[in-house]
């Protein structure tokens, strides 16, 4: 359900609209390494959700939520390869910059809280199944909109690496969701959760 929803998504939606400005689009290396840093700035605010989230779901399925808290696109080494590409625009620290994000990545960042921690956690599962699959839409069409704009490859690593997929964690995600997602209600939280995700991102 959640594979036909994402890819509905890619279709219809505000995120289709984006993908679609990528296609066609050139990208210089100061929005692309903004877009890093946004990106980082979600990274850094999932581990602190994954310590939020072994308070607040069912011990039960904690060895489910683990492994799908554990998506590779808000993983860390996600993050350390954001930060050497950026390193290869030139950027060798941080403190060198705004650290203040956009107020659009504020706001998914805040919403994925929000489904923790305010309504159910099940709706946590259509954000993270979001960041499963949307790094192998959007990191290719990134990545050629960036050397369409003049980036260098060293500078689009970490997009080539995150946009990888592996049929393994496929199948270990979907099993996990099955354990989760088990009733009608569940479903919905989750699907309207994912359908929010993909209009805060695209925002």
């Amino acid at each position: 359900v959640f594979s036909l929803e994402f890819d509905d998504l890619t279709r219809t939606s505000a995120l289709a609209g984006t993908l679609e400005w990528f296609r066609g689009n050139a990208l210089g290396a100061a929005t692309h390494r903004q877009l890093l840093l946004e990106l980082n700035y979600i990274i850094n605010v999932h581990s602190r959700l994954r310590e939020i989230a072994a308070d607040v779901v069912p011990t039960d399925d904690w060895s489910a939520w683990q492994e799908l808290l554990a998506v590779p696109a808000l993983a860390f080494n996600q993050g350390r390869s954001f930060l050497d590409d950026l390193r290869s625009l030139g950027l060798n620290s941080l403190d060198s910059v705004s650290l203040t994000p956009l107020p659009q990545t504020i706001a998914l960042a805040a919403y994925a809280h929000y489904q923790l921690v305010e309504r159910a956690p099940v709706g946590l599962v259509g954000y993270l199944w979001f960041f499963e699959r949307m790094p192998r839409v959007l990191y290719p069409l990134w990545h050629e909109a960036s050397l369409r704009g003049g980036v260098t490859d060293k500078a689009l690593r970490a997009l080539v690496e995150g946009s990888l997929v592996d049929a393994t964690r496929d199948n270990h995600v979907s099993n996990c969701c099955q354990q989760i997602v088990r009733r009608p209600r569940d479903l919905g939280l989750a699907t309207q959760s994912l359908d929010d995700t993909a209009v805060l991102f695209a925002t």
